[in-house]
């Protein structure tokens, strides 16, 4: 069962699912868990809190920090302060042995996190 903020759609035979998140269409294939793991975080978030940005950009980084093996543990974070971290810290894993050509991707990439998790946004 879904939270408040995620209304089920639909499914298909191959697996994928249509979510409505806050208010968003988002399609989630048989194979993306990350966003199940998004939403279960976003469940201990304050009500006005909760964004279709925030819970996209938190799944992004989920996906990054496992496909590229940084493997930083998240499952235990209960705010969205403590997303907003742990996204910065997949960042800088993901950044660390990069060259100096992708200063401003880096740099960029912290930026547009601390602009999705701004206290001031809010749903």
């Amino acid at each position: 069962m879904y939270p408040s903020f995620i209304t089920f759609i639909s499914s298909d035979s191959d697996g994928t699912k249509l979510l409505r998140i806050c208010d968003q269409e988002f399609k989630v294939f048989d194979y993306d868990w990350y966003i199940e793991d998004a939403i279960n975080l976003a469940k201990y978030w304050k009500a006005h809190q909760v964004t279709y940005q925030r819970i996209v950009c938190l799944r992004t980084w989920i996906r990054e920090n496992y496909q590229h093996g940084h493997d930083i543990p998240y499952k235990h974070m209960r705010s969205l302060q403590a997303c907003r971290h742990w996204v910065e810290s997949v960042i800088h894993a993901e950044y660390e042995c990069a060259d100096e050509m992708f200063q401003e991707s880096y740099k960029r990439k912290l930026v547009e996190n601390k602009a999705i998790f701004s206290k001031r946004e809010t749903g």
